[in-house]
């Protein structure tokens, strides 16, 4: 009689062993498929970040010019290009503030290649420079030049402030500032560098 109940509690110890073994084994499945989906967030991170970083608008130069003899500055034309490496840059999502003492205006691409107008809300682009197969209408990509051309809704005096940001949808945000020269007497003045 004592063998038999050396057996039972055998058998019975080797199906607590096996529920242990069980058990151990699903927690490890649920950590293997955490750690996966982990790891999975945290390449598409760090590639999103990769993109905010490396992509962007670099402003080259900023020229105003007066259609009046008034000595304002009624028209801007932004120099720009991406930064290297960056991907390429869609206008159609990229936003144009200017702020100054005078006029706040927020303003989007025209795609129809038109001039843009006084008050329209829109800035137009024209390519100096199309820098291959990558170039698509409406987008700047790497070695295009291009110029963006901004009808202000109100002309920039003499000695004011000026702060253009150019917004795009992915990548950095570009923010500039400048004073326009206590004199203006030509037709254009170069506003930066």
């Amino acid at each position: 009689m004592k063998n038999k109940s050396k057996g039972l509690m055998g058998i019975g110890m080797l199906i607590i062993f096996i529920a242990v073994i069980v058990v151990s084994a699903v927690a490890a499945a649920v950590l293997i498929g955490a750690t996966g989906s982990l790891e999975q967030r945290s390449v598409a991170t760090v590639k999103g970040t990769e993109a905010e970083v490396a992509s962007g608008i670099t402003i080259y130069s900023i020229v105003g010019s007066d259609g009046s003899d008034d000595g304002a500055i009624e028209h801007l034309e932004l120099l720009i290009r991406i930064k290297p490496g960056s991907d390429p840059i869609n206008l159609n999502t990229t936003l144009l503030t200017i702020d100054s003492r005078t006029q706040f205006q927020n303003l989007i691409y025209d795609s129809s290649g038109a001039s843009a107008a006084t008050g329209s809300g829109m800035y137009a682009v024209y390519y100096l420079r199309r820098g291959g197969s990558a170039s698509l209408p409406g987008y700047v990509a790497v070695g295009d030049s291009a110029v963006i051309n901004v009808t202000l809704d109100h002309a920039i005096g003499h000695d004011e402030r000026v702060v253009i940001q150019l917004l795009p949808a992915q990548g950095n945000v570009k923010r500039l500032g400048f004073t326009t020269p206590s004199v203006m007497i030509d037709k254009r003045v170069f506003l930066f560098p």
